[in-house]
């Protein structure tokens, strides 16, 4: 793992303990992150679809997303680049 990803993960992992999200936020977000080919990419799969749905984790950094902001190059990069590293991690974890 290279230290980009320790630092996208621990940035991760401290903006959770610090932001709560709601279902709501997190459902307007994916449906908003669906819209995108690289996630729709993640939601057909089955496997990443469970873990996206299910956890903790991956809903907060879902929910804490600025859907206004999706629009922008810069963020929305910044944004998968947090949620796939996450993501990766997790089907990782769930294959081992």
């Amino acid at each position: 793992m290279t230290l980009i990803h320790v630092a996208s993960l621990v940035s991760v992992i401290t903006l959770s303990l610090f932001k709560d999200v709601s279902d709501r936020e997190v459902r307007k977000n994916i449906e908003a992150l669906r819209q995108k080919i690289w996630f729709q990419l993640y939601w057909n799969d089955d496997q990443s679809r469970q873990l996206i749905e299910t956890d903790g984790q991956l809903q907060k950094v879902i929910g804490c997303m600025n859907r206004d902001k999706l629009s922008k190059d810069r963020y929305e990069a910044w944004q998968r680049k947090k949620l796939v590293t996450l993501l990766e991690k997790k089907l990782e974890e769930s294959s081992l």
